[in-house]
This record gives structure tokens, C-alpha cells and sequence, in this order.
């Protein structure tokens, strides 16, 4: 077991929340074809969450900080897009690391003049049975570790994924020092903590120079 952190800009995005309203985790699909009724946007929601097998979904406290991943599907690192993936790293400093360079990429490319970006840091406890391990040492194809084309690591990410692995770990990108995990199963999140802290990270209007801790809070 490992305590790992994310950073992101918001815990429970869209219908993420729903997760936390369920007693059982099968029950998660019926109530998210009953929003469908009213709201357009759970049909995507719905398509993604029946990729992940009731055995595989995280069921506990703060189930949407979880799940959130596994209902918006949309292209990374280690997937194109048609799976979820929880990524988070061994450190607070490389999660912020990991969630800056994403931030400042739609910044720089606005031409935004310095500013704070709001996030929220989260903690959590993974049981990294079952991860496969991607970091250098191990002597993957280096090509996992492109800054900006995720082909072959997206190709490692689906035969991982498809050899029954629930995660990958590997060295972070935008951190030399840290590593990250990038999880296939929900379930391997054993816990999520209840503390949380909002997080300012100060763009200075070319990157991501600092960032603070604002202020600590319960989700």
C-alpha cells in the first residue's frame, strides 16, 4: 500500500457525484441511465462507466474523487481515449508538477498575463498489486516518456491494461525526481482522505513559477 497524490482542478467534476449516492456499486449504472432522461450529457457518462466491471469500481467514501476518471473519457498518457485512467503521483510536489504543465499549456497559449490557477490536492492510499512497472530502469522503449506524443505510450497503456494489469507505474515526465501511477482499476484506490487543500498555482505569465497552500478543508 501507498499513500499517492492527485492534483486537479475540480474533486467531483459533472456527474461524478453520483457515485457517492449509491450502496452498491452495480446500482451506479441505473442511476446514471435515469439521469439520461433530463440530461444529454450522461449517455457519454453511461457508455464509459459500463467499461468498468462492477468489480472494478471504488465504492466508499468519496467515491466521486475516484470515478471521476472512469465516467469523462478523453485521450492521455497512457490511454487514446477509450478507457480511464486515475493518475497520481508519489508526491504532492509531482502531482503539482504533473497538474501545472497542463495548466500552463492552455495559459501560454492564451497569452494569459500572470494570474493564480485554483486546484485541489487529494490524497490517497493505492494497493499497487497488479501495477505494471514502466518507470526507465526497467528498460521500456524510451518512447513511452515523449513529452508530447502519448502514441507509443498509449499502445503500452492498452496492452497493459489488456494483460489484466490495473495500473502502470512510471517516472513522471514534468518531474526528474518523482514517479506517478496511472490506474486502470478503481478499486486499487483503498482509501480516499478526508483532508484536502486548495492549492493557487502562480502563473507568471511564461509558466508555472510557485504555487501555495490557501487553505486546508474536509471534502
Amino acid at each position: 500500500m501507498v499513500e499517492v497524490h492527485r492534483v486537479v482542478a475540480d474533486p467531483r467534476p459533472g456527474l461524478s457525484a453520483l457515485a457517492e449516492l449509491v450502496d452498491d456499486p452495480a446500482d451506479l449504472d441505473e442511476l446514471i441511465a435515469l439521469r439520461n432522461l433530463s440530461d444529454p450529457l450522461a449517455r457519454a457518462a453511461a457508455a464509459a462507466i459500463a467499461l468498468v466491471p462492477v468489480a472494478d469500481r471504488y465504492h466508499g467514501p468519496h467515491a466521486a474523487v475516484v470515478m471521476a476518471p472512469f465516467l469523462w473519457l478523453g485521450p492521455s498518457r497512457f490511454s487514446p481515449g477509450t478507457f480511464g485512467v486515475l493518475y497520481a503521483a508519489r508526491s504532492r510536489e509531482t502531482a503539482v508538477r504533473e497538474s501545472g504543465y497542463h495548466a500552463a499549456k492552455i495559459l501560454g497559449a492564451s497569452h494569459a498575463p500572470p494570474t493564480t490557477v485554483p486546484r485541489v490536492a487529494l490524497r490517497m492510499e493505492l494497493d499497487e498489486h497488479g501495477v505494471a512497472d514502466c518507470r526507465r530502469a526497467t528498460g521500456v522503449d524510451p518512447a513511452i516518456y515523449d513529452p508530447d506524443d502519448y502514441v507509443a505510450s498509449q499502445r503500452y497503456g492498452q496492452r497493459a491494461r489488456a494483460a489484466g494489469n490495473s495500473g502502470v507505474h512510471y517516472d513522471s515526465v514534468r518531474d526528474a525526481r518523482g514517479t506517478c501511477f496511472g490506474i486502470f482499476r478503481p478499486a486499487s484506490i483503498a482509501r480516499v482522505s478526508d483532508r484536502a487543500e486548495n492549492l493557487e498555482l502562480a502563473w507568471d505569465g511564461a509558466r508555472i513559477a510557485s504555487y501555495s497552500v490557501v487553505t486546508t478543508y474536509c471534502l
